[in-house]
């Protein structure tokens, strides 16, 4: 074929098991199906976890993730919204972006520690609203509650957690080798499998599609956003068959499925909301133009700069979408004082709107307004408490303000409300190491290790935790139990099943 029908491990890990491994599955009923027991008899959930966390391992090890704190806040809170329309029987969800050009998005092959979810910044760029971009969310929410890629492990006799092991392994060595000798190995490993079950994928498709646009019908959004952008997608292909997008090799979309997907939209009675006023973009507007800033090149902001002091010289209008562009445009060539005066006219006319908070906090810590940030911050967490790029931002300010004590406060309580990331355990880190804490610093440096799931460093800097001076005999037990904890889980790991 013209083009490369896998791009990279994760695509092609997800192909395999959705495509290679299905088997047939009852007629697709209103309700949910039962989806525990065929996936629990093969797969405990504690191995479901580990298998969960080697997938994020691999995904953060083989891609460029997205490390921008505004953009990051919008995905899970827009992943979040659409799980929260169905049962998820207690399922939580990571939403995280990738730095690919290519229009796609991947969901994990597990449920635990929580459902993983990624999105290729092309496809957010290339969805005209928000409702196209929640179509796609949606479906891949969907094959992670209905457990798509465990009840085709499931319905494989031969296929074990040790199987699926090699697999990611053999997937990884392919892509540094040119993907031929991951390729042959998968090809030892399944026979003849892949061409023979191939067809049975659609009906976990189709079930994706609907348990995804009840999801996007009760947050809100046209259920035909999903044929739409299906639609769009498909039109692509014809037009370009040496550049399909991506999403299409391991989902693939036919006429037959566009108007199933109508007809499934139809069933749901859509009342469009309320458009907000024409100078107040959207947060997809905002994230769209975020996203296309970051990844402007030097040059091409310059020019842009210019061609926006021009505008200004003649006294045209402005809307708020380009002066929030523009001022991330300043931001990124350090003009920190002409990046605040559009973001502070912003936030004039919508003082709570957080995407502005977030954009100018960043400015002025990165002016080393280190004060000036921490009182934003502040008032802001008022509004909006136990918000992670909030908490993040101000234990970041506080830090660099020589205030590592309230950092250490901030990020223990942002811990214990269980809204966290890696990124908190290094901040932790940061803050204890500047208040003299080193103890307490290896510990926070041991759990990001833990959280990335890089259990040898981790353990590393748990030992060195316990080296270090203390009185604390309860924490010298809990450290050494979770030493213990990461061990046995290494042997596990490497212990066929």
């Amino acid at each position: 074929m013209p083009y490369k029908l896998i791009k990279s491990s994760i695509e092609l890990i997800l192909a395999i098991l959705t495509a290679a491994l299905l088997a047939p599955i009852p007629a697709l009923a209103s309700s949910l199906p039962d989806i525990g027991n065929s996936s629990e008899l093969l797969m405990s959930p504690e191995d479901e976890r580990r298998l969960g966390r080697e997938f994020m391992r691999q995904v953060r090890a083989s891609l460029k993730l997205v490390d921008d704190i505004s953009s990051n806040e919008y995905i899970q809170t827009l992943g979040e919204k659409l799980a929260s329309q169905i049962d998820t029987r207690g399922q939580t969800f990571t939403f995280f972006i990738v730095d690919d050009p290519t229009i796609n998005a991947f969901a994990g092959p597990a449920r635990y520690p929580s459902g993983s979810i990624g999105v290729h910044t092309g496809l957010i760029l290339a969805a005209k609203n928000e409702g196209e971009l929640s179509s796609v969310i949606a479906h891949e929410i969907a094959h992670v509650i209905q457990q798509h890629y465990l009840r085709s492990i499931g319905s494989s006799q031969n296929l074990s957690i040790a199987t699926i092991s090699a697999m990611i392994a053999a997937i990884l060595l392919g892509s540094q080798a040119g993907g031929q000798v991951g390729e042959a190995v998968i090809a030892s490993t399944l026979g003849g499998a892949y061409q023979q079950q191939l067809s049975y994928s659609r009906a976990h498709e189709q079930e994706a599609d609907r348990v995804g646009i009840e999801m996007l019908a009760g947050a809100g959004y046209n259920p035909d956003d999903m044929a739409n952008f299906f639609e769009t997608l498909l039109k692509a292909s014809k037009f370009n068959q040496h550049s399909i997008p991506e999403f299409l090799l391991t989902h693939p979309v036919t006429t037959s499925r566009i108007a199933d997907t109508r007809g499934r939209a139809s069933s749901y009675n859509f009342v469009a909301a309320r458009k907000p006023p024409d100078e107040q973009p959207t947060a997809f507007d905002l994230v769209k133009t975020r996203l296309a800033v970051l990844s402007a090149k030097d040059e091409q902001q310059k020019s842009l700069i210019i061609e926006f002091e021009k505008t200004l010289a003649q006294n045209k209008k402005v809307s708020r979408l380009k002066q929030y562009e523009m001022a991330l445009h300043y931001h990124q060539q350090r003009n920190y004082n002409k990046a605040k005066q559009l973001l502070r006219s912003l936030l004039e006319v919508e003082p709570q709107r957080l995407v502005y908070i977030l954009a100018t906090a960043e400015n002025e810590i990165d002016a080393k307004n280190y004060r000036a940030a921490v009182a934003l911050l502040e008032n802001a967490i008022l509004i909006y408490p136990d918000n992670l790029a909030l908490t993040t931002l101000h234990a970041k300010a506080s830090i660099l303000n020589d205030d590592a004590l309230t950092a250490i406060h901030i990020l223990e309580n942002q811990i214990r409300s269980g809204r966290y990331n890696a990124e908190t355990f290094k901040l932790l880190a940061s803050a204890a190491q500047k208040a003299g804490r080193p103890s307490e610093a290896y510990e926070a440096l041991g759990n990001y290790h833990k959280v990335l799931g890089d259990f040898n460093t981790a353990i590393n800097h748990f030992e060195e935790a316990l080296k270090q001076p203390s009185n604390d005999q309860i924490r010298e037990l809990r450290l050494k139990a979770i030493i213990k904890q990461l061990k046995d889980e290494l042997i596990s790991i490497r212990t066929p099943q």
